[in-house]
């Protein structure tokens, strides 16, 4: 039995991990197109993102173009950096999901 069978996830976005590439002493970040993911969403008191998901994302990649079930964008088109991974346990202490937080990303994809 798993007992997080009923969880729906509101929204979904594009993820995009990372590659570090270097050339002679200067390292580039360039950032590439995964898939989308269904996740769960809300903003905390700090401003940041909190996002819910079935799957760990790693430190560092990027959630872009988070849309409602109706397809429409929301928090003003913002790209979301993930900063911190901690997973959900439920009360068998087996993981259920992960929560990550995000900040918003300064960069361009």
């Amino acid at each position: 039995m798993q007992p997080a069978a009923f969880i729906r996830y509101k929204y979904s976005g594009d993820f995009y991990k990372f590659v570090r590439e270097a050339v002679g002493d200067t390292t580039t970040v360039k950032y590439y197109f995964v898939g989308n993911i269904a996740i769960s969403a809300g903003i905390d008191t700090a401003g940041r993102l909190s996002v819910r998901c079935d799957q760990p994302l790693p430190i560092g990649t990027l959630i872009a173009n988070i849309k409602d079930a109706d397809g429409n964008l929301i928090l003003d088109d913002q790209v979301w950096q993930i900063s911190s991974l901690q997973p959900v346990l439920n009360s068998f202490n087996t993981i259920e999901s992960y929560q990550m937080k995000t900040v918003k990303y300064q960069g361009t994809l």
